[in-house]
């Protein structure tokens, strides 16, 4: 499990397990969003199954699945509802954290300098350059 950190209030992750729940509490972290869609890989842990771990070590869980090719505005505006009203620190994950981060990234723009966005996903692993134009 990665701990991609882009700010005080959202770290990404590639694919999580049952067993990085605890890590994941530890850690302080409130809320953990997954972006994957059930069944996108073979052996892929269950959602269901770590949305139960998850809420009974008292975290909140949302599942909001974004197939990568597929992105549109659409997933980025229910990504910013749901990253505006959930407790925070927030812990999101995907297969590779690209998705969560490129969510978190197009829900700030208008909010934040490109340059800093880009920084911020750039200092967390993920090169997002190419959403600048």
């Amino acid at each position: 499990m990665l701990l991609n950190k882009l700010n005080e209030s959202y770290t990404v992750s590639d694919q999580i397990t049952i067993d990085d729940i605890e890590t994941i509490k530890q850690q302080g972290f409130k809320t953990i969003i997954c972006h994957r869609p059930d069944d996108e890989e073979p052996n892929q842990p269950n959602v269901e199954t770590i949305k139960k771990i998850a809420e009974e070590n008292g975290l909140n869980f949302i599942h909001q699945p974004v197939i990568g090719s597929q992105l549109n505005m659409n997933d980025v505006a229910d990504f910013q509802n749901h990253f505006e009203t959930v407790e925070k620190p927030v812990f999101a994950y995907c297969r590779s954290g690209m998705r969560s981060c490129t969510l978190w990234a197009l829900s700030n723009v208008g909010i934040m300098e490109p340059k800093e966005i880009i920084e911020a996903t750039s200092k967390a692993g993920y090169n997002l350059s190419h959403l600048i134009k």
